[in-house]
């Protein structure tokens, strides 16, 4: 139906009194991930070249607030000789990664708010009143899944933090497997006709804010989620706090391929290798994915275009291009 689907404005309700709210719907408000609609902000409306927000800008923001636990483990460890349960390690590791994954959003959304949108002729989508519980309960799910997937699958309690200098190299390694993973699992979610049904409702959107990652059916959200990252750790096993911090970085580019920001915005694990080969990816890749993609589509990967270009399912830029790139201009 219309009213369940994503579209402009579809997020009045969050003007209602909130004694009518309910909690999803509270928290949503609370933690202020929402975009501000066109009647409430006037968003610029750019038509030249777009600026940069670079690997080495990226990880200046994400890299220090993803060490912060692994040297609080350290320092634990190594002042009282304690171990920390995996019990303990978890409930900590949701409280910061909701931290985390806040101020991304806080982010995105002071970016499109100084850049605008791509296609910013159109209002982006908005979480209708009736989906706000879905959209919550998914976010939650991925918030308490994917820390416990990190902690089964490789923490090791006797052992102190450490992390490799090879550390860049791994998680690019580990993110285009992965990224291979996730190419063939969504491109197979758009070419067969019954997995077509668990991917239908995200692709009722057609101009996404970052929230509308977790607008899916709950099979899409939990093969994203935790799918793609066992098998990837089943091919490439590495460390728990390299694991731990691949996890975050991850999760902020699943976040930002959704944001619409009118900017070169690559993705920050892969990009500085695959750039010389125009295969990284940026934001414009995935909005292209959704603005035009129904059952046939393009642009199938979420951490790069390495596999895209390699299998023909490329689609061009129209914002984003190298010709239309202010390399002096950055994100502010």
């Amino acid at each position: 139906m219309y009213n369940n689907r994503p579209r402009p404005r579809a997020d009045d309700w969050k003007y209602q009194d909130r004694s009518k709210m309910t909690r999803a719907q509270k928290v949503i408000v609370d933690r202020k991930i929402l975009n501000r609609s066109a009647a409430e902000y006037e968003y610029p409306k750019f038509h030249g070249k777009v600026p940069v927000n670079l690997e080495w800008s990226q990880h200046k923001t994400l890299f220090p607030l993803a060490m912060i636990p692994i040297v609080a483990r350290w320092l634990f460890m190594r002042l009282t000789g304690w171990t920390v349960h995996p019990v303990i390690l978890y409930m900590l590791t949701v409280v910061f990664n909701s931290h985390f994954t806040r101020q991304h959003f806080y982010r995105l959304r002071r970016y499109v708010e100084t850049h605008g949108f791509l296609d910013g002729e159109v209002e982006r989508d908005a979480i209708p009143e009736s989906m706000t519980g879905k959209i919550y309960n998914e976010m939650l799910n991925g918030l308490l899944g994917r820390p416990l997937m990190v902690i089964f699958l490789s923490y090791d309690r006797t052992k102190l933090p450490t992390l490799s200098w090879w550390l860049p190299l791994q998680l690019a390694v580990f993110t285009i497997i992965a990224d291979f993973v996730y190419y063939w699992a969504h491109r197979a979610t758009h070419e067969i006709p019954w997995l077509w049904k668990f991917h239908r409702l995200h692709h009722t959107t057609k101009h996404p804010s970052s929230y509308l990652l977790a607008f899916a059916d709950e099979p899409q959200e939990f093969f994203d989620a935790l799918g793609t990252p066992i098998l990837t750790y089943m091919a490439y096993p590495i460390g728990f706090d390299a694991f731990y911090i691949w996890t975050l970085y991850f999760n902020s580019i699943e976040i930002m391929g959704h944001s619409g920001v009118r900017a070169y915005y690559p993705g920050v694990l892969t990009s500085i290798l695959l750039r010389p080969f125009g295969t990284e990816i940026v934001v414009e890749d995935h909005d292209l994915h959704h603005r035009f993609g129904w059952r046939d589509s393009h642009n199938y990967g979420k951490q790069s275009m390495l596999w895209d270009t390699l299998f023909g399912t490329a689609s061009d830029r129209f914002e984003t291009h190298a010709e239309n790139i202010d390399w002096d201009s950055r994100l502010q």
